[in-house]
């Protein structure tokens, strides 16, 4: 009975055992944690429930019977420009997403491997122009689109939306994927440099491999923008047709003549949709980019 005694009270981890404090420490971070899931879920469920729930009216009444049916759906499809806003917003996000990608892959990699001067002066103007929010330069950008315009009559608000969306990531993302790489051996570039690489290909070869899942994650956030942003479409965008989702869903809750309280959670909900495909895409480069990046061959 001893010898099972003795094994009963082994401590077999490399981790000290929790004391009365730490076990004290982990339950009421589990009860935070319980609250934040509820504070989330709550809302999506109701979300899910009234788009969902055909007994709503205009409003959304949260005690009401449940009666399953798709005519908020219908309603979205049909009397609104749901699926023009839907266009509109990818358009916006993807060509967004693909600029800030280019230019931030570019500009971090030479603050990374280069030294130049004015460096440190220009890195320090990057965390500087952070503090600033984008709505801030909004006559600036009705005289930029009004000068563009003039000489490429084609040039849109859209166009000038993208440029705003795609210009402000650029400062931000470009610190932070500096600091990714700057993990990142220089020995690999030079081994690669005494292979025969130029800049360009251990730029295209060595460093963008490596650096995939940054990419990845910037490109994510890049897309996600558009989708969330309110301010900039509802001022820029002057017709119904050019909205982005957020303006355009913000119309079936502001104005009495349209409003469907059911409808927007239904346009809510479907707004997901986008987010969750393009996170699902680059699912396997936030996995993978790490372990197929400087792999010599």
């Amino acid at each position: 009975m001893g010898m099972f005694k003795k094994k009963s009270d082994l401590y077999l981890s490399d981790k000290q055992p929790l004391t009365l404090m730490g076990k004290i420490g982990i339950f009421f971070s589990y009860i935070v944690l319980l609250f934040w899931s509820l504070a989330i879920l709550w809302p999506l469920y109701q979300m899910v429930v009234s788009a969902f729930n055909g007994a709503q009216g205009q409003y959304l009444m949260l005690n009401r019977d449940f009666n399953f049916s798709i005519k908020h759906f219908k309603y979205l499809f049909e009397e609104t420009l749901y699926l023009r806003w839907v266009v509109n917003t990818i358009f916006i996000a993807i060509t967004s997403a693909i600029l800030t990608l280019i230019i931030v892959s570019f500009t971090g990699f030479a603050y990374s491997r280069y030294r130049f001067k004015g460096r440190k002066a220009s890195l320090m103007t990057i965390m500087l122009i952070q503090t600033i929010p984008a709505f801030a330069g909004i006559t600036a950008y009705f005289t930029m689109h009004s000068i563009i315009s003039s000489v490429i009559p084609s040039f849109s608000r859209q166009m000038m939306l993208i440029l705003i969306y795609s210009g402000g990531g650029i400062a931000g993302n470009t610190f932070i994927l500096k600091g990714y790489l700057d993990s990142i051996s220089s020995e690999l570039d030079d081994a690669a440099k005494i292979d025969g690489c130029s800049n360009m290909k251990v730029y295209r070869l060595i460093i963008m491999p490596i650096a995939r899942p940054m990419l990845a994650i910037i490109a994510l956030w890049s897309f996600i923008g558009p989708f969330m942003d309110y301010l900039l479409p509802k001022v820029l965008l002057t017709s119904p047709e050019s909205y982005t989702l957020a303006a355009g869903l913000f119309t079936l809750i502001n104005d009495f003549r349209t409003l469907n309280q059911p409808a927007f959670a239904a346009g809510g909900l479907l707004t997901a949709v986008p987010i969750v495909i393009m996170f699902t895409l680059l699912q396997k480069q936030l996995v993978s980019g790490l372990s197929k990046g400087s792999v010599k061959g």
